[in-house]
């Protein structure tokens, strides 16, 4: 019978470290993603409590800000491809902060109007773009593919850390100095995050391919390329249609939770600081696990848990808008369920992120986060003002409810999707 213990000279190989430059990545994220927390309530708020918008102006404000994913994203993936990453994310750091700082200013002369804030966002959202291009890509250049899941394990921990803290602390900023103040961290916080950049070693730049028709021709055959890679995968392709599902569904909900909490709940900015907190800290403890669970169940299973989950957690929040509850039963019953979506997210978002890094390239990694991210934005560029525009209309509970039976479709769709491939098809993809 063989000992449990380890015989001498045979100890158990420890993983490869991460190295000091993604610790350094790690920190830009960190900052960024606080950043991101800072300025979202600041932005409902300026909408809903200084300029009396409802849900179809928090719709607005949503579609604003993925509105450039859908028009510049496939373009902005195949540009930033032949870029230095490192280079491409400390430029849309500095707009970030120059677009933030400006839009306070403004706030703070007393200028500030809804079209000019939906122009504004719409800039962020293109310089949010750019930096979501190269930032993913930039990941597999700091690691190996065999410590990708840990990477965005450590990765999802500090961005869920700071979308927990951010949001509170804007909440509280806005309750006490007023939204200007709260755009004005979030923009030192970007441009934190583009000092810290410049002390990283700038990466390699991709090949240079010899153009055939002209640029503009260049171009285009490069996104349609990064198209066909990714619908046509065997494991890409069912997971991104799926995947786009779910982000018709998560920008409706997330729209819609806004005016629940600022209007029906009349929980003020505190109010949905603390839910978008809970939702960022439930969504970092779902991080913490997602090593385990990807362990236990592996990849595809554990995409497969997190998509099952979020109906219920999503119709608990539905219910707490039907049922005529004190407010702060009601309350408790959308921390509920956003505490049950956020672990849902935690747990699955870096086995997502190594699904898809792990089936792709190099030379096709920005094209295929740009492909993935332009037509998941451009589902929310459609949910949100329409979530918000039938809310107004019919009310917020039923169209939450209508929500969650959308989340369960897409539910049911992802675990019958082909998410494990054999080895030998995707081989042959890749060299596609």
């Amino acid at each position: 019978m063989t000992s449990g213990r380890m015989r001498p000279g045979r100890a158990r190989a420890r993983p490869a470290p991460l190295g000091a430059a993604f610790w350094r990545f790690w920190s830009v994220e960190l900052a960024t993603e606080t950043g991101l927390g800072l300025a979202a309530i600041a932005l409902q708020a300026l909408v809903v409590l200084d300029l009396g918008g409802g849900a179809a102006e928090v719709g607005w404000l949503s579609s604003a800000r993925w509105l450039p994913y859908l028009v510049l994203g496939l373009l902005v993936g195949a540009i930033v491809e032949g870029m230095r990453r490192r280079t491409a994310m400390i430029v849309s750091d500095l707009a970030r902060a120059v677009i933030l700082g400006g839009l306070a200013a403004l706030w703070l002369a007393g200028v500030g109007t809804l079209p000019v804030l939906l122009a504004a966002v719409a800039l962020l959202g293109t310089a949010s773009l750019v930096n979501d291009a190269a930032s993913q890509a930039f990941v597999p250049r700091l690691v190996g593919r065999d410590r990708l899941l840990a990477a965005h394990q450590r990765l999802d921990a500090g961005s869920n850390a700071a979308q927990s803290a951010g949001p509170a602390a804007s909440g509280a900023v806005i309750a006490w100095l007023g939204a200007p103040v709260s755009l004005l961290a979030a923009a030192a916080a970007h441009l934190v995050s583009a000092i810290v950049l410049a002390t990283l070693p700038p990466d390699r730049r991709a090949p240079q391919r010899a153009r055939r028709h002209g640029l503009v021709r260049d171009l285009r055959a490069s996104i349609a390329s990064g198209l066909r890679y990714v619908h046509r995968h065997p494991r890409l392709g069912p997971f991104a249609r799926w995947t786009h599902a779910w982000f018709l569904c998560n920008g409706a909900a997330m729209t819609l939770l806004v005016p629940l909490v600022l209007l029906d709940l009349d929980a003020g900015p505190g109010g949905l600081g603390l839910a978008l907190g809970v939702l960022g800290g439930a969504t970092l403890v779902g991080t913490a696990l997602a090593g385990r669970v990807a362990a236990r169940l592996g990849i595809a299973r554990t995409i497969v848990l997190e998509h099952a989950l979020l109906p219920a957690a999503w119709g608990t929040i539905a219910v707490a808008a039907l049922l005529e509850l004190a407010p702060t039963a009601r309350l408790a019953l959308v921390l509920l369920g956003l505490a049950v979506a956020g672990i849902a997210m935690g747990i699955g978002n870096p086995s997502e992120m190594a699904l898809r890094q792990r089936a792709t390239p190099d030379s096709m990694q920005s094209r295929m986060n740009a492909t993935m991210r332009t037509v998941n934005r451009a589902m929310i560029v459609v949910a949100a003002p329409v979530a918000g525009l039938a809310a107004d209309a019919l009310g917020v509970g039923p169209v939450l409810l209508a929500v969650a039976v959308g989340f369960a479709v897409t539910a049911i769709g992802m675990a019958r999707a082909p998410l494990t491939t054999p080895p030998a098809r995707e081989s042959q993809q890749r060299r596609a």
